[in-house]
């Protein structure tokens, strides 16, 4: 007996979604044109999500909706100081 297909994630033309982009934070040195503001209004570090809260959401989008392929952007996800400890655990 097996159990329910996890449920399908859709696009707006129907197509079935397999990867998932994941900000990680909205902090930037790089101060690109196309996505900076002048002054940029970043975040309070306690609004971030903490990786346990990162880990059982990618893990909720894997096993409900089958996700496959993940990609971690932000702002610079190399900003995040506990960019190893995420990277290891996922």
């Amino acid at each position: 007996m097996t159990g329910p297909a996890p449920a399908t994630l859709l696009d707006g033309r129907g197509r079935i979604k397999r990867k998932l982009r994941l900000s990680l934070t909205d902090r930037c040195n790089l101060r690109c044109h196309y996505c900076m503001p002048e002054t940029p209004r970043w975040l309070p570090r306690a609004s971030l999500m903490q990786n346990a809260e990162l880990l059982r959401l990618v893990g909720l989008f894997v096993r409900e909706l089958g996700i496959q392929e993940l990609r971690l952007t932000g702002g610079e996800p190399l900003l995040r100081p506990d960019l190893p400890e995420l990277m290891q655990a996922l």
